[in-house]
């Protein structure tokens, strides 16, 4: 048998076709020593991401003759169980990966999902898993409960995907359902509120406090839009800037809304409170969302006492997928096609992580649902 040498090797790995997302890391993120894993894509940064090709050690390891699943599902909220649910029902096989990080975490109740108003969203979560396993058990298949992916590898025609736990496995395409997290202000009484009176959607959450108090709170431009999607629920409305207001907080506001003032000072008389937010405080022991109060101290003057705060929060990739992999992005989202495939050929990008324009569990559910078609069609 002749045996090639490392500079053969090397000639015959970058001889291969390669494929239009080999600009992402190929770096090998697990380290294999015979019985035992040593993860190192903790510390993986966008700029540690040079293509080695001395790292695959055979072809094989390039280009898989056989494949252990189909698909594999990053993340296992609504659009990670409807893109399961979807490649089962065409018998492609799909592992999902779900790392427990949800960004409804904190929230009560789901709401404005047709069968669903009202339920808690684990029992949401579990329902849909289970009835996936009962009907479609050789297709639909889980990582171990709380197993983070920790790396993504392009191959020729697939991608090999490593996890927390030592694991690794290939597949022919990728759907990341990973989500977004919201960056909630670091002040007193804020993380506790989120999500069990502090919301941001009014669709979601606004009906709980119909003919009640409500302060809303965030830039001028933002704060007006909420107030008047709220004002058919309510009119006790109350508007906190962040500060003193400034030329170009006026100006924003007018762009978006001409004749603001007028119309929130004197048709509606929602008044408008330069000041901060120092901290919020609940005044109730109950958690149910008719007994939420809360009193929201200001920087300056008195507190207000209020049911509900909408409040206007910036939002981050939950995962770092998307650094690692080089994905292009359109601001903090990941930017898709219209099948919501990425900037990497086979990996596509579902749900509140995505660009198009929308964030709820329908938007992650039809997504998930469009990427899972489309994954379908491209298989060989």
């Amino acid at each position: 048998m002749v045996q090639l040498g490392s500079s053969v090797w090397r000639f015959c790995l970058l001889s291969l076709p390669l494929a239009s997302s080999l600009f992402v890391p190929q770096r090998p993120l697990v380290k294999e020593h015979e019985d035992d894993f040593t993860t190192i894509t903790q510390n993986l940064v966008s700029d540690d991401v040079e293509l080695n090709i001395t790292d695959y050690t055979s072809l094989d390891e390039w280009n898989p003759t056989n494949w252990d699943y189909d698909v594999v599902i990053v993340g296992g909220g609504p659009g990670g169980l409807a893109a399961s649910m979807s490649l089962a029902r065409v018998a492609r096989t799909s592992l999902l990966y779900d790392s427990q990080e949800y960004r409804n975490d904190r929230t009560r109740y789901m709401h404005d999902v047709l069968g669903q108003d009202g339920q808690v969203p684990l029992k949401f979560r579990s329902a849909v898993r289970q009835q996936i396993e009962e009907l479609y058990p050789d297709y639909s298949y889980w990582a171990t409960r709380k197993t983070k992916v920790t790396g993504i590898v392009p191959l020729e025609k697939g991608f090999r995907v490593y996890d927390d736990k030592g694991g690794k496995v290939t597949a022919k395409r990728v759907i990341m359902a990973t989500g977004i997290k919201d960056m909630v202000p670091d002040k007193p009484g804020f993380a506790e509120a989120f999500g069990r009176g502090m919301f941001w959607c009014p669709w979601c959450d606004g009906h709980d406090y119909k003919n009640r108090k409500l302060v809303v709170y965030g830039k001028l431009a933002s704060a007006i839009g909420s107030a008047l999607n709220m004002r058919k629920l309510t009119t006790d409305i109350t508007i906190v800037t962040g500060g003193a207001l400034t030329k170009e907080d006026k100006e924003a506001a007018e762009a978006r809304w001409p004749g603001w003032e007028t119309t929130i000072k004197n048709t509606y008389k929602i008044p408008i409170r330069e000041s901060d937010i120092a901290r919020v405080e609940r005044t109730t022991a109950n958690m149910e969302p008719k007994d939420d109060e809360y009193r929201v101290h200001l920087n300056g003057g008195n507190p207000l006492v209020t049911n509900g705060i909408i409040i206007h929060v910036s939002t981050a990739q939950t995962s770092s997928l998307h650094r690692q992999l080089r994905l292009e992005m359109d601001g903090n989202s990941v930017k898709v096609k219209s099948n919501m495939e990425s900037s990497v050929n086979g990996l596509y990008v579902v749900g509140d992580a995505n660009n198009d324009g929308s964030t709820n569990a329908y938007h992650a559910m039809w997504s998930a649902k469009r990427a899972a078609v489309h994954a379908h069609g491209k298989h060989s």
